[in-house]
């Protein structure tokens, strides 16, 4: 049994209470859809919402979608709220809130028990951690470290811009975004996310630029809160066709390069090594 996890641009937050958000997020084009049970659900009914999950996942999975659960991250709730998944479905599982480590590794040991109850593969159930606080920044390389698990690292900007008291600007985020592209790159982790406010989806000029400067850091996607944020994070990180282009011809004149017994080739006036191949290869990957 492998992990359902793969590499993602855009995933789009839905409240698990809210069947008539889920019905309109089927024909979203997002790569992964959130069932939301944390910030998006009232306290009065998480327990309803935890309820209808497996019918829920299950109903988008059918669909064609990948599916993955943000989790809340009181102890109560959380053992409730893993309990109630169906692990197998589930492209990651997200963690907000993250701080440390231990409670990650904590996370990590309960999976165990539960994939071996749903005949699950030990180790397959993905974990996203959502950095949304100081000692959530500060703590990033452990919590990358935390669990073979983790797949991901996301931010959570507009809870980290409040512990921080400053509004969710590019000048206030981009420190933290450059640390922590680097923290996920280090880890082979992807990173999720863009310095700016995900709450903001009005103004989409805006947006676009935020994701590019994202994306020139090092990030590879982005959590979206309302559907008229995806086509613009899709279009962000996504690769264009004469950059695919560019990878293709790279492989290829590496791929000569090396039948001849040479480690490096040249491309229109460019040295060709290691590390472009491997940039080639991630651009054809996508």
């Amino acid at each position: 049994m492998e992990s359902q996890y793969i590499s993602a641009k855009s995933y789009l937050f839905v409240p698990a209470n809210r069947q008539d958000f889920i019905r309109k997020a089927v024909n979203v084009a997002a790569d992964v859809i959130i069932i939301d049970l944390e910030d998006s659900v009232p306290m009065a009914a998480k327990a309803e919402a935890r309820g209808g999950i497996l019918e829920t996942a299950q109903r988008l999975f059918s669909e064609g979608k990948r599916v993955a659960v943000r989790v809340n991250n009181d102890l109560g709730n959380l053992a409730a709220d893993l309990q109630s998944l169906p692990l197998s479905i589930l492209h990651s599982i997200l963690l907000p809130k993250a701080q440390n480590a231990g409670i990650i590794q904590m996370i990590d040991q309960y999976l165990v028990d539960l994939e071996l109850q749903q005949s699950w593969g030990i180790g397959s159930t993905s974990l996203i951690p959502m950095i949304e606080s100081c000692t959530g920044v500060l703590n990033l390389r452990s919590i990358a470290k935390s669990s073979p698990r983790v797949r991901a690292l996301a931010l959570g900007s507009e809870d980290l811009a409040a512990d921080l008291g400053v509004p969710a600007v590019p000048e206030s985020l981009l420190a933290t975004c450059q640390h922590m592209a680097l923290v996920a790159g280090e880890a082979r982790l992807d990173a999720l996310g863009f310095p700016g406010s995900i709450g903001e989806f009005n103004d989409l000029d805006q947006l676009g630029r935020n994701l590019m400067q994202a994306k020139s850091l090092g990030f590879g996607g982005a959590l979206c809160i309302h559907p008229t944020q995806v086509p613009i994070v899709n279009q962000a990180f996504a690769y264009p066709l004469e950059q695919q282009v560019w990878a293709r011809r790279v492989i290829d004149a590496m791929a000569v390069a090396q039948s001849h017994g040479q480690g490096t080739a040249k491309l229109d006036g460019r040295m060709l090594d290691a590390p472009v191949v491997a940039l080639a290869n991630r651009i054809l990957g996508q």
